[in-house]
């Protein structure tokens, strides 16, 4: 008789979640190219602002950037079920990277330029050595009293970076790229505790906390409040200075607080933190060497808009 061993089904999830991200990666990638062209069209945003606000739900290009984005929130979610949140938002991140470069190449007629070849090559390795770091899915009991002290551990330095910086943009009136920086760095932890969030409802609803369902439901609603919000300000980054930057340092913000909380709140493991750590650094060190890449692409879509 034919002895065959069952597949590992922390090796499915991972190809599955691999997948999903990819698929989440490509409608955020392309939802941020539209929004960006959409606001780069359009005059001065302003939060306190109704009717620079209204200025932008009224364009058609911005929302319909908005709207891919948010159908990737379905991949999004599906990812993180399967591998946690420790794993999917560097796996998102380098895939979206990748994505946004190849679209703005296509759409733009761009040519890339040797490094930024080797930086886009560098990007596309990052998540082989993600996956070989082998990060655990999460294993936490949301009614013990450790996870209230993992959480308060999380939100409050992260509320407190929040208001810092909210309080700079505040105290600094000109549009300047110190107020775009400090949106960017916004948008980032907005998405950050949004991505820990979604993971406090995807646990709630996949595990056997059938009496929090209805809170685990909130979760998810305010991921999608905060990925909107930080959506919008995201946005302000992108009017206020250099697109690539904003980018860098958003998804920097978001990364590593997500990190933090997958590993403290939902205690994911990562078995050979070598590999991990290195496909966390070849993601950033590609961020970085891509920025004059993406500050190119935004160059030529001003001398565009000016031509228009």
């Amino acid at each position: 008789m034919l002895n065959m061993t069952s597949p590992n089904p922390l090796l499915i999830d991972l190809f599955l979640g691999i997948f999903t991200s990819v698929m989440g990666g490509l409608l955020f990638s392309i939802g941020i190219i539209l929004q960006k062209k959409a606001v780069i069209e359009m005059p001065e945003i302003k939060l306190n602002n109704v009717n620079s606000m209204l200025e932008m739900v009224k364009n058609r290009t911005w929302l319909l950037g908005v709207g891919l984005a948010l159908i990737g929130g379905i991949p999004y979610i599906i990812t993180q079920a399967l591998i946690g949140v420790a794993l999917t938002q560097p796996m998102i991140l380098g895939i979206q990277l990748a994505f946004t470069v190849l679209f703005a190449i296509k759409m733009l007629d761009e040519k890339i330029e040797s490094k930024e070849i080797f930086g886009f090559i560098l990007l596309l390795s990052s998540p082989v050595f993600l996956a070989l770091g082998t990060v655990t899915p999460p294993n936490v009991n949301l009614l013990s009293i450790n996870f209230l002290i993992s959480f308060l551990w999380f939100i409050i330095p992260t509320l407190s970076l929040l208001i810092f910086f909210f309080i700079m943009v505040k105290l600094k009136k000109t549009n300047d790229a110190v107020v775009g920086i400090a949106y960017a760095v916004i948008s980032g932890i907005f998405f950050a505790m949004g991505a820990i969030f979604m993971q406090f409802g995807v646990e709630i609803i996949k595990g056997e906390y059938f009496q929090l369902f209805i809170i685990g439901i909130v979760f998810i609603l305010v991921m999608f409040l905060g990925n909107t919000t930080a959506t919008l300000i995201q946005n302000l980054a992108f009017q206020r200075g250099k697109i690539g930057i904003a980018i860098a340092v958003q998804s920097t913000f978001s990364l590593i607080l997500a990190i933090y909380g997958g590993i403290l709140i939902f205690n994911q493991l990562i078995l050979f933190p070598f590999f991990y750590i290195l496909g966390i650094i070849i993601i950033l060190i590609s961020n970085i060497i891509l920025i004059q890449f993406q500050t190119r692409i935004e160059k030529i879509d001003t001398e565009l808009e000016s031509h228009e």
